[in-house]
């Protein structure tokens, strides 16, 4: 009982999760007064000045390292009507790839082909390239490029300093990237690897139950987003590093996971698998969204407060990546002078209040909402900073599903 009343919770919270989806919030924001406290702005210590400049970094992406068995590759297809295991094709295919019935997936690059069947088998091979490095470059430039916060060196002129210089596509040395950043005017690399690609084929679960009422609709609910995972599952894991060009140093390193479904039909068809490959990078790389936002974020400042601070105009649009519904946070200023040096130094402290960007979106400016108790809403004042909060990652539902 315990179990079953575990899995019902959880479908609940699903089908919840399933609901919360939407933009920001509708505002007019001429249906509010400017009140005088609306007016008030923010007096900012000379030490603190030096906060409002606002950078935008030129930042390169590299073609990612493939650690996997892809690439250049002779692949066989297999059709498989029963039960049975086949490893990769070649030195170049996947690394396990679990057929109907099989369990089972690694790091395994063997050169032949290994099949336990007791019914017919029909075989056939080709010749292509998969470009997985490629796809985890392009995956990587999207998410960036949209999460705004920075300058993408153009991908052409980038290949052509690499193919100049006579460099390696791939950065797999941190000294070559420092080089190649700095040829190029960029304050970060950002480089990788596709670690792992693996393949199995799921089995459709069955959907008669037996149970009646809400339990029994809860159950019907979970085999049927189960059942979403039906077919051949191609997973891929990757790494992605950030680069500081001045220091060397790399200043993020995240492993980023992602999955998806390369059609539902038993015989398994490489190719279908690296297009479902390449489809899978690009939800991987919404794991790296929380670190890399907050790296790059987007910084500005309210230039007009209305209705007492229940709306406000921020200096920031969608030409840095603001969207509606997206999470700001703003700050107040401390000048804090040491006791022991007489130093002085800028405090920047959050003020713990909701913002919210509004459905009103424009490329340099933004309507915002404002939620929070009034004492201290009342600290928000023209030229108050603010910034974007994190991005989120993938969500559970989706990593689930």
């Amino acid at each position: 009982m315990f179990k079953v009343v575990r899995y019902t919770a959880m479908m609940s919270g699903l089908l919840v999760l399933t609901a919360c989806t939407g933009g920001g919030p509708k505002v007019d924001p001429m249906s509010y007064q400017i009140s005088p406290a609306d007016a008030e702005r923010i007096e900012i210590p000379n030490v603190c000045r030096a906060s409002y400049k606002i950078e935008m970094p030129r930042v390169a992406v590299v073609e990612f390292a493939n650690n996997t068995t892809y690439g250049e590759m002779t692949a066989t297809n297999t059709n498989i009507d029963t039960k049975g295991t086949r490893k990769s094709v070649s030195a170049g295919a996947v690394g396990v790839v679990a057929a109907p019935g099989a369990a089972g997936i690694g790091y395994v690059g063997a050169n032949r082909t290994d099949v336990q069947v007791n019914t017919q088998i029909d075989t056939f091979q080709r010749q292509f390239s998969s470009k997985v490095g490629e796809y985890a470059q392009s995956a990587v430039e999207n998410t960036i490029s949209k999460m705004g916060g920075t300058q993408m060196f153009d991908r052409k002129k980038l290949d052509k300093i690499l193919s100049e210089q006579k460099f390696q596509m791939t950065m797999a040395d941190p000294a070559t990237a420092v080089k190649l950043g700095k040829m190029a005017g960029v304050q970060y690399i950002i480089t990788g690897s596709v670690d792992n690609i693996a393949t199995k084929y799921i089995e459709k679960i069955d959907n008669n139950n037996n149970v009646g009422g809400g339990l029994g609709a809860a159950l019907s609910i979970g085999t049927a987003l189960a059942n979403t995972q039906t077919g051949w599952n191609v997973n891929v894991e990757m790494t992605v590093q950030l680069l500081d060009v001045e220091s060397g140093q790399i200043i993020i390193s995240q492993k980023a996971t992602g999955r998806e479904v390369a059609g539902t039909a038993r015989n398994f068809n490489p190719e279908m698998a690296l297009t479902a490959a390449k489809k899978a990078l690009g939800e991987a790389v919404d794991d790296i969204r929380p670190l890399f936002s907050e790296k790059f974020a987007q910084k500005g400042y309210i230039q007009q407060l209305r209705g007492n601070k229940k709306v406000a105009l921020v200096n920031i649009g969608s030409e840095k990546g603001i969207q509606s519904g997206q999470k700001l946070e703003v700050f107040d200023f401390l000048e804090i002078v040491d006791p022991m040096t007489n130093a002085s130094s800028c405090n920047m402290s959050v003020i713990p209040v909701d913002i919210t960007v509004s459905d009103q979106v424009q490329p340099g400016q933004s309507w915002v909402l404002i939620d929070g108790k009034p004492e201290v809403t009342a600290r928000l004042k023209v030229g108050s900073i603010i910034q974007r909060k994190k991005l989120e990652g993938q969500s559970v539902f989706k990593k689930m599903f």
